[in-house]
């Protein structure tokens, strides 16, 4: 076998060394070292770098090598590694051991900040990162088995009927600061001594101090094993000792606390070293130019007058399949925006992400950005539009390309997390591009709705939808007259005549916005048999539900319409139920049409 081929720079020496460490077994036993932490020790003070550093080396090379090992399982492997791991593509585990004792029986010159600078973000990877694995191992408790993955990107817990639990390291840290923030009321109901009887005090706890999340959700539904992981880690913090059955009973300080939240912060921090590299930053450099013109648009207007199909017919032109809601009274941000939501994984519970409307569209903005990408919001104040938006509101600014003129934070890590997997580039903040168009409609005079104020209103622009019996569906209605006689009357007349009737009275009120629209029905409903009821229910209990029916319907104290039932027995029945200042103008409508056909007629003959 020809001589083993030792490295000449020592950063490739290094990694060499590292390299076999990362192999199954006990490779650092062969090196001539009693434990991995004092080979860490001693190869770190030979190439003068810290011992994190040559222990998150091994672990960049762990998943490339039969251990059991993950290592950093998220991270892409720089080149650097890589190309040592192309060197020994073809190296046996023997002579790759005997390379790695020579480099370790040689001396090497110390690598300098400068010669050391790649691998800097490595370095910065401290002990913290190993906080996880800790609390894991020294988890005692029967019943329950504390996991963490990732190096505590995602921690959770087994309960006892092997069901599975996690939550994000960032839900994690928001829990421990919680509950630091009501440090008197988590004392006084015993949980940092492990309360006995968390069903009820656990519950009370997170009602009134945790904010929504999948911590709040498991305090709530799986309370004993979130207190028991929240102790082990509280715990684990400040102690070398197992945490099992009589270290669960040891009332927990403040200090314990704290020294964990510490520890997961910095775990976040890290966490976000890890992740670099697999996804490429959202930067012009790497990204193909965005379509411009993007906008807010708000359409209103009377019912009827045709706001959705205006809706249509923009969105038609550029041939694109919508993101469409609708806004209700009990629509919340989390709704609009998304949410954790907890999805079966077999016999496991796990917490995802789930993008509402709003994500869903940028999403797809950012991965089409050539293209026109449009959210639709239909009925836009029925909810209390402001809150639902929320933060979002600041991304409805745009500069003259459309392109949002503010971004915002991401609520939360799985947030953040879905958006550059849907995406598949790195995003720090969220932001509108310009290829994004926002279309919303809303009849502000309806019944039931929310006012929208100047701030948000103005942050769209605003077009106005006038009614217009030009257009409308084509077919007619009918009425009876007093003396009984039926009349049929084209819709678009009939609707010009009831608007105008209704604006020429001098004791109603009433908004154009708050008329029949000429799209209020649809060529189905007009087949001459009637009124459509919709067009009577809309006058009776709507537009004149407190003053004037008397000024449509036969509603006067002589009228026989004196309730919505009875309006509907009078129509259904084929009699009179419009007042006489109504019917004169029908009739002379009606009148006008007969002269019109009978005059076509006799041209015809």
């Amino acid at each position: 076998m020809a001589d083993p081929v030792i490295p000449t720079d020592s950063k490739a020496a290094l990694y060499t060394v590292c390299l076999f460490l990362a192999q199954s077994g006990d490779p650092h036993s062969e090196l001539g070292y009693q434990t991995q932490t004092a080979a860490f020790d001693e190869i770190g003070a030979k190439f003068g770098v810290p011992k994190n550093s040559v222990r998150n080396v091994r672990d960049m090379f762990d998943r490339f090598t039969d251990s059991e090992r993950v290592g950093w399982e998220n991270a892409e492997l720089p080149q650097r590694f890589k190309t040592i791991l192309d060197q020994h593509a073809d190296t046996g585990r023997e002579e790759l051991r005997d390379i790695s004792l020579e480099i370790m029986s040689s001396e090497w010159e110390k690598l300098g900040k400068e010669e050391g600078q790649d691998m800097n973000d490595w370095d910065q990877l401290s002990e913290t990162a190993r906080f996880s694995e800790e609390v894991a191992a020294n988890f005692l408790i029967p019943k329950f088995t504390i996991i963490a993955e990732s190096y505590a990107t995602t921690w959770g817990f087994v309960n006892g009927a092997g069901r599975t639990f996690k939550l994000s390291n960032d839900d994690l840290r928001r829990a421990l600061t919680e509950i630091l923030g009501a440090w008197d009321d988590w004392t006084a109901a015993d949980l940092n001594n492990n309360s006995k009887n968390p069903d009820e005090t656990l519950t009370n706890f997170a009602g009134k101090h945790f904010s929504p999340g999948a911590h709040q959700v498991l305090a709530n539904d799986q309370r004993r094993g979130f207190l028991h992981f929240v102790s082990a880690i509280a715990f684990t913090a400040t102690h070398d000792i197992p945490f099992d059955e009589a270290a669960s009973r040891v009332p927990l300080k403040k200090e314990d606390y704290e020294a964990a939240l510490e520890l997961v912060s910095e775990i976040q921090k890290n966490s976000r070293i890890v992740s670099q590299g697999a996804i490429k930053p959202a930067t012009p450099d790497n990204a193909a130019p965005f379509l411009t013109g993007g906008e807010n648009v708000i359409f209103y207007g009377a019912p009827g007058t045709g706001k959705s199909n205006r809706v249509k017919e923009k969105i038609d032109e550029a041939k694109k399949k919508p993101f469409r809601t609708v806004f209700h009274p009990d629509l919340q941000n989390s709704d609009f925006f998304g949410c954790l939501k907890p999805q079966m994984d077999g016999e496991n519970v796990r917490y995802e992400f789930s993008p509402g409307p709003f994500m869903k569209a940028l999403a797809e903005a950012y991965r089409t950005p050539a293209e026109p990408v449009f959210l639709v919001i239909e009925e836009l104040n029925r909810a209390a539009a402001a809150a639902v938006f929320g933060d979002l509101f600041l991304l409805l600014d745009r500069d003259d390309d459309g392109k949002g003129e503010y971004d915002v934070s991401f609520p939360s890590p799985e947030s953040e997390e879905w958006f550059e997997t849907a995406t598949g580039l790195a995003h720090h903040e969220l932001l509108v591009p310009s290829n994004l168009f926002i279309y919303a409609t809303m009849n502000s005079a309806d019944q039931g709705v929310y006012p929208i104020d100047t701030a948000f209103r103005r942050r769209w622009r605003q077009e106005y939808l006038p009614l217009d019996y030009n257009k409308g569906p084509d077919g007619d209605v009918s009425y009876v007259d007093a003396a009984g006689n039926r009349h049929a009357l084209a819709w678009r007349e009939f609707v010009k005549l009831l608007n105008k009737h209704l604006t020429s009275s001098q004791t109603l009120d009433i908004a154009e916005d708050r008329l029949l629209g000429q799209w209020f029905v649809k060529k189905k409903e007009l087949d001459g048999n009637g009124v459509p009821e919709k067009v009577l229910l809309y006058l009776w209990d709507d537009l004149l539900r407190h003053e004037g029916r008397e000024h449509v319907f036969d509603s006067g104290t002589t009228g026989k319409v004196k309730t919505y039932g009875d309006l509907v027995i009078e129509a259904a029945a084929g009699r009179r139920f419009l007042s006489d200042s109504f019917l004169g103008k029908l009739n002379a409508a009606s009148d006008v049409e007969v002269s019109q056909e009978d005059e076509t007629g006799d041209d015809a003959r």
